[in-house]
């Protein structure tokens, strides 16, 4: 390829939100910078999504809102509804209180205002094949080009947003970084766009997207229905890693057929993928290299939506990256503080999300029913506890709920014990340490809590 440069700042791979947020405000300070995609650049941002993101994000990176080609539809919120739809939990806050868009569009713009911004070269159509190391420092990558060639790309500081099955975090050589994920802390997904006539099919809850937890129709996930306008919806379905081949099976039983009662209509996307519902990777960050978006599992547990994190995962690399370049250090050490940015704000809340998903992850129909039938756990309680890990239960609420759930006691136990350490992990990660000396501890202390936690799940199992 002619004009090609070889050495830059910061090598950005994956053009997805997070990587061209990232990207674009490296660029804006200056620094050279090399953005990387393996999909042709018209496709750049069409994803199987929810294609769900709050108002706030925008307002934080002072960017501007989607409006046009990339808006669809406003929402207010997320309700979370018990296997019989009987019940449902409002879990409306600002972060998802905002939009849902059209991803594609969406992408685009995100895309073409980073290299508006400034960045030196962007290589679309182009596989990274392997990392590049000095000194046991990330320096570079190994690339592909479109045109078939095998190219070296070196830089001071790499960001990484390849997504969820990231080549470059298997191939990490330290010991900071998770190279594989479990696929207990993932699931399998299938959903379609589907357009109809609004004459034929109402929307349900227009101003919210809806999630609904099913152990039968949805083992181990959710289903979700988000409207995108009064004529058209994104309905799909996660589950178990384990399902494998039959998830769009199940997705056309128990979501499609539930959902969509009319004989006209038209779908204009469908796909399935695979989205880790899980905390974020214990350190996102190691020599030479920071990690966002799906590819360091920063996507919220409960309901799986991703934008909003990537984006402000870029945005946190990005200012980091600055400021160890222009201290001329690019180990672990100067990058560190981008693993306390991720870890004391949305870090902290997946954390505790994390262990009431693998909670809810266990329990019967039944038990979810009568659980949310008799408020023992309300979306002001989650929200409270996951967004300032300080929730304390009113002696009055606390004899309301044993009263209510007496002909469950061990349930009602179980989500109070899980209370005690949703706000033990939220509070942990919000005293991250700032000294990676003291991380090794911080870390032994977290995974006490979710042993805690595994404990009442394997109980629970062998009470079944």
């Amino acid at each position: 390829m002619e004009n090609l440069n070889n050495n830059f700042d910061v090598i950005v791979v994956g053009a997805g939100t997070g990587g061209s947020i990232a990207a674009r405000f490296v660029a804006k300070k200056g620094l050279s910078v090399c953005l990387i995609d393996r999909k042709d650049k018209k496709d750049i941002g069409n994803k199987i999504c929810g294609d769900a993101v709050g108002t706030e994000i925008f307002d934080f990176l002072k960017i501007n809102h989607p409006k046009d080609d990339e808006f669809s539809c406003r929402i207010k919120g997320a309700k979370l509804y018990s296997p019989n739809q009987k019940k449902c939990i409002d879990l409306t806050d600002p972060k998802q209180a905002g939009y849902i868009i059209n991803r594609l569009e969406f992408g685009q713009r995100l895309l073409n205002e980073a290299i508006n911004s400034g960045v030196d070269q962007f290589l679309d159509k182009t596989l990274v094949l392997d990392l590049l190391y000095d000194n046991n420092k990330v320096n570079g990558v190994k690339v592909k080009l479109n045109n078939g060639d095998n190219v070296d790309l070196y830089s001071k500081i790499l960001i990484d947003a390849s997504g969820f099955y990231s080549p470059l975090r298997k191939r990490a050589r330290g010991i900071l970084v998770e190279k594989e994920i479990s696929k207990e802390d993932s699931i399998l997904c299938y959903r379609e766009i589907v357009n109809f006539s609004p004459h034929d099919l109402k929307i349900k809850d227009p101003d919210y997207i809806t999630i609904i937890l099913n152990q039968d129709k949805a083992p181990g996930g959710y289903i979700w229905y988000f409207p995108k306008n009064e004529s058209s919806v994104n309905i799909g379905l996660g589950t178990y890693m384990s399902i494998k081949g039959k998830v769009k099976s199940l997705y056309r039983q128990n979501v499609f057929n539930e959902f969509i009662k009319t004989s006209t209509y038209e779908i204009v996307s469908s796909g399935g993928g695979v989205v880790p519902v899980r905390r974020p990777l214990w350190s996102c960050a190691d020599d030479g290299i920071m990690f966002i978006g799906d590819a360091a599992c920063q996507v919220n547990p409960l309901h799986g939506g991703g934008i909003d994190p990537s984006m402000r995962g870029g945005f946190y690399a990005a200012k980091t990256a600055v400021a160890a370049i222009e201290k001329e250090d690019f180990s672990i050490k100067a990058l560190w503080n981008y693993n306390y940015s991720v870890m004391t704000t949305f870090g902290a809340e997946f954390a505790s999300l994390d262990l009431l998903r693998m909670t809810l992850q266990v329990l019967s129909n039944e038990e979810l029913n009568f659980a949310l039938k008799q408020d023992l756990f309300s979306g002001e309680e989650i929200l409270e506890i996951s967004s300032t890990g300080e929730f304390e239960l009113p002696l009055l609420s606390m004899v309301s709920k044993a009263l209510k759930g007496i002909t469950r006691p061990n349930l009602l136990l179980d989500l109070n014990y899980l209370r005690i350490r949703m706000n033990e992990i939220s509070n942990l990660y919000k005293n991250f340490p700032t000294d990676i000396n003291h991380f090794d501890e911080w870390k032994n202390r977290a995974i006490q809590i979710y042993d805690k936690i595994r404990k009442i799940i394997i109980n629970t199992k062998r009470v079944k």
